[in-house]
């Protein structure tokens, strides 16, 4: 196992014997590879099944920053969108005039984080006028507030210029980047025992191999702010792409600077610091204590989350369904141990 995973597997270890968490799968990553391990389950319930480092998990909220935020910059590379187009003079029918890209990105848009009122909805062409008829929280661009609804809205716009948002992923960035076990409806695809169950809900039963989000759910488990499953190979062979300045085995995937633009912040003096998708060297997020002051973090429901860090020149990655059985789950607390003993044990050689 690589030294600098010894710590964080303990740390993971601990909340497996305290039966807080089933299990995990985790890597360190640089420009030049990546090492993985895994512990504990992958399941608990119908049965107690090992874990392995080939399981699959729902990334939830990491389908954020896998797919639409890579997708959207794709667009801005293409010279389809700026960062500071607005919404509406791409989407006819979106109601908020000074509503920008940027601000979706960034979640400044002033749309609200949620409205459980969604769950009314049938489908995905449902989900969208709900979406459409939503009032804006707060004045546009002058603070943060992380909304899923935003992201659907960029999902839109992809559609709008490239068409089927699932083909799009697949073409554009998990063919190119080797993800072999990345994609949307795993179940569907007769991959469903290849995943990590989330919540065991009366509603639903033992959810596995389907998005846990509800959002996405109703879209028929492909949508801007969830929805994607993948293993640790795979979202680290994405991690290494961006500390290789988009490109991956020769292939580039996004341009340096691209990547550039997500080494800055853009909501200065704001509650929150982000950068284009990501959370940027913000002492409020759950990505540890020892962030450096050019690092990228963002974080799933269902337990996973990914740091880089542009100082160290680092990537961690950690996949876990800390929500399974149950949603009352310590994920948060889980993911700061982690991630800081991580970065320690490196720092303590480097």
């Amino acid at each position: 196992m690589n030294r600098y995973l010894e710590k964080g597997k303990a740390i993971l270890k601990d909340y497996i014997e305290q039966n807080e968490l089933p299990g995990a799968t985790f890597s360190i990553v640089t420009k030049d590879g990546f090492d993985c391990d895994y512990i504990g389950y992958k399941a608990l319930i119908p049965d107690k099944t090992p874990n392995s480092i080939d399981t699959i998990y729902d990334l939830a909220s990491l389908s954020k920053v896998v797919v639409t935020t890579n997708l959207v910059l794709k667009l801005l590379e293409e010279g389809k969108i700026s960062l500071r187009m607005k919404v509406c003079d791409i989407l006819e029918d979106f109601p908020h005039k000074n509503v920008t890209i940027r601000n979706l990105l960034t979640h400044t848009s002033g749309l609200p984080a949620d409205d459980k009122n969604y769950k009314n909805c049938k489908d995905q062409d449902e989900l969208w006028q709900f979406i459409l008829k939503l009032p804006l929280k707060y004045e546009t661009g002058t603070m943060v507030e992380y909304s899923c609804f935003g992201y659907i809205v960029l999902q839109k716009i992809v559609e709008h210029f490239k068409g089927d948002f699932e083909k799009c992923a697949i073409k554009e960035l998990f063919e190119p980047l080797g993800m072999k076990n990345t994609m949307y409806n795993p179940a569907g695809k007769n991959r469903k025992q290849d995943c990590a169950p989330t919540e065991v809900t009366d509603l639903r039963g033992v959810i596995q191999g389907e998005v846990h989000d509800g959002k996405a759910y109703i879209s028929g488990g492909v949508a801007g702010n969830a929805g994607v499953f993948s293993d640790i190979h795979d979202v680290s062979r994405l991690v290494q792409m961006i500390l290789n300045d988009g490109q991956l085995d020769g292939k580039r995937i996004l341009n340096k600077a691209t990547i550039n633009l997500l080494k800055k912040p853009y909501t200065a003096n704001m509650n929150s610091t982000r950068t284009l998708g990501w959370v940027y060297s913000d002492p409020n997020t759950n990505g540890g204590d020892y962030y450096s002051e050019v690092s990228l973090f963002h974080s799933g429901f269902t337990g996973t989350g990914i740091y880089i860090d542009f100082i160290r020149k680092i990537g961690i990655v950690l996949l876990d369904n800390g929500i399974h059985p149950k949603r009352d789950s310590k994920k948060i607390e889980i993911r700061d141990k982690f991630f800081n003993q991580v970065i320690l044990a490196y720092d303590e050689e480097n």
